[in-house]
């Protein structure tokens, strides 16, 4: 290829992901080792200065819109195509918040909306606050569209543009729209601003992925999975954030289960000691057993942790047992605690839960009363309350 030396040189930044184009401002394809590129909507030849490409999301990238035919300012009535021109040539900011509230419309959710979606998300990284508010309406549409094709377009461009300073608010809390989807880029997301330095903008990515973990329903757990997983490796504003989700998420009281917790804390205790005291609080409102099994696997747990503090979390959140608890279980749980009564560490953790079994069934369970018998006066004072009091002696 001839070096042409009124060339344009176009400078691929780190806060972009693509060049444009300077003579129709189309978004370029960029190969990893060509130094020159051509247009392939108007045929303009640029030299990329930088060689290193960051690797991007494949997301379809179609020419600038068209402008709108109808001059009137009725855009109720104008199409996807002439809103989102009439949005990114725009002089006036109160006409373009009204395109944009025209544009956040079903109808508009459509092939177009997500064809154009380059250029009007790249348009919202520097657009004013109000603009950008008004913009991310229609994103949201496309995030919670029943067509998989539009809503993967969108997560697309959050991953494309979401690692950008100047960044948009409204594009994160488009992104928060996508449920369980999203959770994952959102948090990603609000990693990378941390580190940076941008704790606004971490801020609301973290609002995002508690909103979409709040409109999450079936995969919620998952999405809790998903930050026990990341805590290890985050630090400061994001792993703050997590460890307060999990102690008390903020909108309909959903607990995470223990199991992940428990074996978390255990892992920490030698890897992030740091965290084994804001983890442990962050078991306390976890709920009691749901069933007999529920019950016997959080007993059993106690003995297959390894360091003390996940043991001691074990026992002092283990709640209280079901009310139908059968004779074979409440067994499991005197085998497995009462070596664990006089352990300095344990023993009043342990003592509580086995006292809460004298309130089971009917009577007192045969083996707390094989307990009793055993142990006698040599049991801790709580274990001889519960019974005195179970059996109405004073």
């Amino acid at each position: 290829m001839r070096y042409d030396a009124h060339m344009p040189d176009l400078e691929h930044r780190h806060a972009a992901e693509r060049a444009h184009c300077p003579g129709c401002g189309a978004a370029l394809e960029l190969a990893a080792q060509e130094v020159h590129v051509l247009c392939r909507y108007c045929g303009t030849e640029s030299k990329i200065v930088r060689r290193l490409r960051v690797l991007e999301p494949e997301l379809p990238d179609g020419p600038p819109p068209k402008a709108p035919i109808d001059p009137s300012k009725d855009y109720g009535h104008w199409g996807t195509e002439a809103l989102v021109w009439g949005i990114l040539n725009g002089t006036v900011l109160a006409e373009q918040v009204a395109m944009a509230n025209a544009l956040d419309n079903w109808p508009h959710a459509n092939e177009t909306m997500g064809r154009l979606l380059p250029h009007y998300v790249s348009f919202m990284l520097t657009a004013p606050d109000e603009l950008d508010h008004a913009m991310r309406g229609v994103i949201g549409k496309l995030i919670c569209s029943n067509k998989l094709p539009l809503r993967n377009l969108a997560i697309r461009a959050g991953q494309r543009f979401g690692f950008s300073n100047p960044g948009s608010k409204g594009l994160l809390f488009s992104l928060s729209l996508g449920d369980a989807g999203t959770v994952k880029l959102l948090l990603e997301i609000a990693e990378w601003a941390s580190e940076q330095g941008l704790t606004d903008y971490a801020k609301h990515a973290l609002i995002g992925v508690q909103t979409a973990i709040g409109r999450e329903a079936d995969y919620r757990h998952l999405c809790n999975q998903i930050l026990i997983d990341r805590l290890p490796y985050v630090h400061g504003q994001v792993a703050e954030w997590i460890l307060r989700h999990l102690r008390n998420e903020l909108d309909v009281g959903f607990r995470q289960p223990r199991a992940p917790m428990l074996e978390l804390l255990d892992d920490m205790a030698s890897e992030h000691p740091e965290l084994v005291e804001p983890l442990s609080k962050a078991l306390r409102p976890c709920r009691h057993a749901e069933n007999i099994p529920d019950w016997e696997q959080r007993i059993r747990q106690v003995r297959r942790l390894r360091c003390m503090p996940a043991k001691l979390a074990a026992l002092e959140t283990m709640g209280r047992p079901p009310n139908d608890m059968s004779q074979p279980a409440t067994q499991v749980a005197v085998d497995e605690l009462s070596a664990l009564v006089h352990d300095e560490t344990l023993g009043k953790a342990a003592a509580n839960v086995l006292a809460e079994l004298f309130w089971v069934g009917e009577g007192v369970p045969r083996p707390m009363q094989s307990l009793i018998d055993a142990g006698g006066e040599g049991l801790p004072k709580r274990i001889q309350e519960a019974f005195r009091l179970r059996t109405g002696q004073r």
